[in-house]
């Protein structure tokens, strides 16, 4: 393999990094000779979160570049830290879930489009999308499955609360790994990130949610009394689903609001007339 050079970038809340550090460790592994530098911002949630990698069958002398042989980018917010780095060359590999092709620069020629968030929101777990694109770049760099397999329970095996979350994370790998790449005729961009605030009204209730805020860490779904709230499918600014309220089964009871450690919801009861 001649030297290749990589950028991934996407959001704080994406686990870019941990993306990164297995397809690294699986590469090493393998054999091969890998530098990589990540860069996230002051908060690694909510900033774009960028890590350059070098790949090569010889030793690495300066893991520098100018311009990358693939780009991976994740959100609209990443493309302007992967911008700088794109040449017509380059082969742009993109989440056409989040990202349509018209917001890509026009510096990109070669797309090819991975609907990874539609794809963990409809067939494994929201935040299984960074490993759908590592099963995909494991395919494109020939690294064996065991090793990437070993390296993602190494990596993040404690943090999965149960077995099958782990199983599901691992199938979705391998999802990934066998997916075809749209090269035209891409997915409509339905996950893209909001930021204004969601207001809402019915049943003697009114309420507030703040994309801004949200972080999707389900707190307020946890402790819901009575299951009003789930998961939607439209996306924070952190890359993570925001949830939804059936507000015929809620109950005002203010869980949402105390439990959220962002301020990023609140449901009350309507002043009768």
């Amino acid at each position: 393999m001649a030297r290749n050079n990589l950028i991934i970038s996407g959001e704080g809340g994406q686990g870019i990094q941990a993306l990164v550090k297995i397809f690294c460790k699986a590469a090493f592994e393998s054999g091969l000779n890998i530098s990589s530098l990540p860069s996230f911002g002051v908060e690694q949630r909510g900033t774009p979160s960028v890590a350059f990698i070098s790949i090569d069958n010889k030793p690495i002398r300066c893991p520098q570049f100018e311009t990358a042989d693939y780009v991976v980018i994740l959100q609209n917010r990443a493309i302007r830290k992967a911008e700088e780095y794109i040449s017509p060359n380059s082969k742009v590999i993109f989440d056409s879930s989040t990202i349509s092709e018209k917001d890509l620069p026009k510096t990109c020629v070669h797309l090819f489009g991975i609907p990874a968030t539609q794809y963990a929101n409809e067939k494994f777990l929201p935040k299984a999308m960074n490993l759908i694109i590592l099963g995909y770049l494991s395919s494109i760099f020939r690294i064996e499955q065991g090793f990437l397999i070993k390296a993602l329970d190494d990596i993040l095996g404690k943090k999965f609360k149960d077995k099958e979350t782990r199983n599901l994370n691992v199938e979705a790998f391998k999802f990934g790994r066998e997916l075809v790449a749209e090269r035209s005729g891409f997915s409509e961009a339905i996950y893209k990130s909001k930021s204004r605030s969601i207001i809402f009204s019915g049943h003697g209730k009114s309420g507030e949610i703040s994309p801004k805020r949200c972080k999707g860490c389900a707190i307020c779904i946890a402790k819901c009394p009575v299951a009003a709230l789930s998961l939607s499918e439209e996306l924070g600014i952190f890359a993570t689903p925001i949830p939804k309220v059936d507000l015929e089964k809620c109950i005002a009871c203010g869980n949402c609001r105390n439990f959220c450690p962002d301020g990023a919801i609140n449901i009350y009861k309507q002043e009768s007339k």
